[in-house]
């Protein structure tokens, strides 16, 4: 019975996933819509990373997360790249929290 559930939840899985990309291979997808899918990776990870930077335990944080993140934002703005972001919210982190 367990192997019936891990092969449904390994099809569920995989439909999801490869169903979307299997329909827009062949169509191409109006503007609007590709911009949407182009900021919603961007738009996920901001609201779930967002409330636990700001507020973890439901009070405002202070120390170096807010701060990181404020300069993750401008790097993202500027750059337009979530590798920047990344790699200057690590870095961001790592020096504020030496200090």
């Amino acid at each position: 019975m367990i192997w019936v559930a891990i092969a449904g939840s390994a099809l569920a899985t995989y439909l999801v996933r490869a169903l979307p990309v299997a329909l827009t291979v062949r169509a191409r997808l109006p503007p609007a819509a590709s911009r949407y899918l182009d900021a919603l990776p961007i738009a996920i990870i901001a609201a779930l990373v967002g409330p636990a930077v700001i507020a973890p335990a439901g009070a405002l944080t202070h120390g170096a997360e807010p701060v990181a993140a404020s300069l993750v934002v401008a790097a993202v703005a500027w750059r337009r790249s979530l590798l920047a972001g990344v790699i200057v919210g690590v870095i961001a982190v790592a020096l504020l929290r030496l200090l």
